[in-house]
């Protein structure tokens, strides 16, 4: 069985792709209207956001009424500034799981597998090597690699 590509200038001979010698038929092209220009109407007062959101045919849901999520990151926030920052890798870790638990992608859970003495190590190495560089780590590199053992470590529940 031979599969045409989607420009129809090639075929699939089940090894490899091979050029199509078949002159294809032209797709006759449907004319686009043209949208009348929309006078100025006073626009209606915004609508709250809904908390599912349907795109591409999936659906993701984040739970919000019991205002976890805010009182956790304050939890969080007293934490960095009681310990001078040093407990900023618990803080996060702590805030990421209640969010991971509230968060529903196509009704399957995600979860967040990393642990706070994993993310403390590149904290660490992102902290002395910003100091050394007068800040510039952090802006180039640094917060990239902090968000990169963050998004590695999220895993369907």
């Amino acid at each position: 069985m031979q599969k045409i590509s989607d420009d129809g200038k090639w075929l699939w001979n089940g090894t490899e792709w091979i050029p199509n010698e078949e002159p294809q038929a032209p797709v006759a092209a449907t004319p686009m209207p043209v949208p009348a220009m929309a006078s100025p109407v006073a626009s209606a007062p915004m609508q709250p956001m809904a908390q599912n959101h349907m795109s591409a045919g999936g659906v993701w849901a984040i739970r919000t009424a019991d205002y976890g999520l805010f009182f956790t990151k304050l939890i969080a926030f007293f934490i960095k500034v009681f310990s001078i920052g040093f407990a900023m890798p618990w803080g996060a870790c702590m805030v990421i799981n209640k969010w991971c638990s509230n968060v529903r992608i196509d009704g399957r859970a995600i979860k967040f597998t990393g642990t706070p003495m994993g993310l403390f190590g590149i904290w660490l190495k992102v902290c002395a090597l910003s100091v050394v560089t007068l800040t510039l780590y952090y802006w180039i590199a640094g917060k990239k690699q902090v968000d990169k053992y963050i998004d590695g470590h999220l895993e369907w529940a």
